[in-house]
């Protein structure tokens, strides 16, 4: 086809679709890397689009959905794939709006359920990288007619931890939809061309930018400006340098004084969490003397609803800087108070935001003027200097179409050298981005992956497991041999924890087996149905039966030497409900032997066993998080060393040190105060953990113990005579993820199991003697009156409340009485 004209209604998409981009959201013309995207795109080729933050890639993507599931391929599934819940929600938000016109339905996916919503009968998936994962494990007939693939943030397959999932996932997408249109997106990508390869995609590169954006150096009060970025890359005069007036003292705020003057929002990223906090604090203290009484007004009541959310130390300062019209935003803060950052800063009711670097990657937040302040992070031990891919996408927040006719982005060069400013710009604003590399060969993600591949992918010979990991980006660029040595190692320790076990021998491979495809379709996608984890796998029943230990002798012992290629594998029952649950292998084979040691410590009754030691046995695996012991906690008479001393007995688990075992113990300990019912302030006082960090901690715990329980009830090595310590330890495990989930202890179980009750007005309900949801039903009409009095409570809340006790003691036996004489539905009548 030719290429398209930049008019939207030109396009060859769906009229509704095109009315109502240019209608609803008032686009008429295309940018012009956009135009040179239209093409391959609209043709149904594979691409990879490298542009700048807010030049549109989104309704590139956006616009090849509507063609391909509308003109091309009707009836057929689209796929976007984000790296974070944040984007995920988002993007959903957008697709729904354009979606509708078109008649199309839209499903989110985020995640252990959160967010779910009509995967199903959705024509567009929105999922993050973990949670399509776990559909093409457990759902896989949902990516059965998948027809085109968006990737967004794709530099991120760098990423440690989210990166090796997203390749993983690409490369399962491309061998089980070998036709389906693969759309990878990006602002900055060192080795374009080598993943557009990867991808047999047509590369489609710009520089251009919607809104004109001046890089600068900032050292002391001197601002040099550096470059430009306008229309196709070309540059244009720079302006002057200047000195910014303001306290030299303090370089943020002579920016903030500068940035307010042109009208504008600043975006400030340091390196870390204590130092965003502390340069909100001092920016906002600064600030509320310049601000009106009616900006005083509305930012006093948003400092009221942060403060409303939780009541801790960190909503505390949070509350207290945006009362100056700052805020700060961090992985410290929870989720509901990013959003109120996040629409505030975008309504323009805040006027700066202090940030570390995870901002950069989240949702589209973008100001007037960026400073990155701390060009260095502490990282494995030492200070660091930050990469130039992660500088260039905090500095691309500049410049808000549509707002901004410039955007405008600093770095601070901090020191004595007259050279240092030039240095930085030679790196950062002119120096290339560093290449994007593959992650999956680290242990924590070849186990994942291998393994999965094995129990739930069809792949059975270990020539086939290296023709898989061979098509993943980490096989198109390291050297073959290499690689081999690495899968054959993991296998070998799979086989050796009996997550997998030897079947036989394929007789279609050879100990020359190419490592290319012997045909189109490998074989193992064209046996899927057979095949668990392709199709309908077999279900795990979870019951407790058990078989002998003896029985495991039919599991084949590993050798030295590599099997040979033709060799055969299947998962067996334990390491189908590892992968199946999603868990680093390693973190399930540590939990598989520390819940080997309770059963044996209830039967023998060596030693206690209580909720401790399970908190203490999930905080030692390596999907959990751990809290880091302070440099105060190792001292030898520190309240922690205590702790531990108390707790020994109890630990089903040793730790490899002693720094180690003292960062357990916080980690564990951190959460049995949560479920007793310690206030957030009491946790971030008591363990330095914020109200997001304990979030994140809460939902990881709650995880693994329901991860804990499956492997608990499919383990086989105890005999049957066992089952009642089982089933008792099983019922424990129940009780403390309620507990871990609620944040409270068991007397509270039943009452926050309703509606709208969380821990803290189940502990007022039971303040009025109110233990179980059928006492409220007693309770006087005075007493009543005074707990609606409370904080919190309402006469609206406290009858929706009363009138679910009700239905769930009394629950309608039908909606409506019928005679005898009374026709049933469907029958007929004369």
């Amino acid at each position: 086809m030719g290429a398209p004209n930049n008019h939207v209604a030109g396009l060859p998409i769906p009229s509704e679709v095109s009315s109502f981009i240019t209608e609803e959201w008032g686009i008429e013309r295309l940018y012009p890397p956009q135009v040179s995207a239209m093409e391959p795109i609209l043709s149904g080729e594979n691409t990879l689009v490298v542009i700048p933050t807010a030049s549109g890639k989104s309704l590139i993507a956006y616009i090849a959905i509507m063609k391909r599931l509308l003109l091309d391929n009707p009836g057929s599934r689209a796929i976007y794939i984000v790296p974070l819940k944040a984007l995920a929600r988002e993007k959903y938000s957008e697709l729904q709006q354009i979606a509708k016109s078109a008649g199309l339905r839209v499903g989110l996916g985020m995640g252990d359920g959160e967010g779910t919503n009509d995967l199903e009968s959705s024509d567009i998936m929105v999922c993050t990288s973990e949670k399509l994962d776990s559909i093409m494990k457990l759902r896989p007939e949902l990516i059965s007619r998948v027809s085109i693939v968006v990737s967004d943030e794709t530099h991120l397959l760098n990423d440690r931890d989210r990166g090796p999932t997203l390749e993983i996932n690409l490369t399962r997408l491309r061998i089980l939809r070998p036709d389906a249109q693969i759309i990878a997106l990006s602002a900055t990508v060192g080795n374009s061309e080598e993943i557009s390869s990867w991808l047999d995609a047509k590369l489609i590169q710009s520089e251009w930018r919607p809104v004109k954006l001046e890089y600068s150096t900032l050292s002391d009060l001197f601002l040099e400006p550096r470059l430009v970025q306008i229309a196709k890359g070309e540059t244009e005069d720079l302006n002057v340098p200047r000195v910014l007036s303001g306290p030299s003292s303090h370089i943020c705020a002579a920016v903030l004084d500068d940035t307010i003057e042109q009208s504008g929002q600043l975006l400030i990223f340091v390196n870390s969490r204590r130092s965003a906090q502390s340069e909100a604090r001092r920016l906002a203290k600064r600030n509320l003397k310049k601000l009106g009484d009616e900006e005083k007004e509305e930012l006093g009541e948003l400092a009221k609803k942060i403060s409303s959310l939780n009541d801790s130390i960190t909503g505390e300062a949070l509350a207290e800087a945006v009362k100056g019209g700052v805020a700060f935003h961090h992985a410290g803060l929870t989720n509901r108070q990013r959003v109120l950052i996040e629409d505030a800063f975008k309504s323009r009711m805040l006027t700066a935001i202090a940030a570390t670097p995870t901002l950069a990657s989240g949702v589209n937040l973008p100001a007037r003027r960026v400073l990155v302040r701390d060009m260095k992070r502490f990282d494995g031990g030492m200070s660091r200097p930050l990469a130039v891919m992660e500088v260039r996408q905090m500095l691309g927040r500049a410049g808000r179409p549509g707002f901004d006719d410039q955007g405008e982005a600093w770095i601070a060069c901090k020191g004595d050298s007259l050279g240092l400013a030039d240095d930085m710009a030679e790196r950062y604003f002119f120096g290339p981005v560093e290449d994007v590399r593959s992650n999956l060969a680290a242990d924590p993600p070849l186990r994942v992956h291998l393994l999965s591949a094995i129990a739930n992918s069809g792949i059975q010979s270990r020539a086939a497991v290296r023709r898989f990991f061979s098509a993943t980006f980490l096989g198109f660029t390291t050297p073959e041999s290499w690689l081999h040595d690495r899968i054959d190692a993991m296998l070998r320790w799979l086989l050796e924890e009996r997550l997998i076990r030897r079947t036989g021998m394929d007789s279609n491979e050879t100990e020359e087996a190419s490592d290319d495809w012997d045909d189109e379709t490998p074989a193992w996608v064209l046996a899927a149905k057979e095949v668990d984890g392709i199709g309908q796998r077999k279900q795990i029943e979870p019951i407790l039966g058990f078989r002998k230990a003896s029985h495991l002798e039919s599991v084949s012992t590993p050798i030295e030497k590599n099997d040979p290629l033709a060799t055969t594998y299947e998962a067996t029952e334990m390491g189908h409900t590892i992968s199946r649950l999603g868990l680093d292998p390693l973190s399930g084979v540590q939990l598989r032997d520390g819940l080997r040691r309770a059963v044996r410590r209830r039967v023998r009754e060596s030693a206690p066993v209580d909720e401790f030691s399970m908190l203490h046995l999930v905080a030692s695996t390596p999907d959990f998080i751990e809290v880091h012991a302070r440099s105060k906690d190792l001292e030898m008479m520190s309240p922690l060393r205590s702790k531990a001393g108390v707790v020994e007995d109890f630990l089903l688990v040793e730790a490899e040190y002693e720094e180690r075992h003292l960062s357990l113990v916080k980690t564990a300990w951190c959460i049995s105060d949560w479920i007793n019912e310690e206030t957030h302030r009491s946790i971030e006082k008591n363990h330095s953990v914020t109200p997001g960090d304990l979030n994140l901690r809460v939902d990881l715990m709650g995880w693994l113990l329901r991860s804990g329980r499956s492997i608990l009830i499919t383990d086989d090595v105890f005999s049957e005579q066992h089952s009642d310590v089982i089933s008792e330890l099983v019922k424990e495990i129940d009780n403390l993820g309620k507990r871990v989930r609620h944040g409270c202890k068991e007397e509270l179980l039943r009452l926050v199991s309703l509606r709208n009750i969380g821990r803290s007005r189940a502990r007022q309900l039971v303040q009025f003697g109110v233990r179980t949801p059928e006492k409220l039903l007693e309770l006087s009409s005075k007493d009543l009156d005074k707990l609606m009095s409370k904080r919190g409570w309402g006469p609206k809340l406290l009858e929706r409340l009363l009138n679910d006790v009700r239905a769930m003691i009394n629950p309608k036996k039908s909606m409506k009485s019928r005679s005898d004489d009374e026709p049933l539905p469907g029958e007929r009548t004369e």
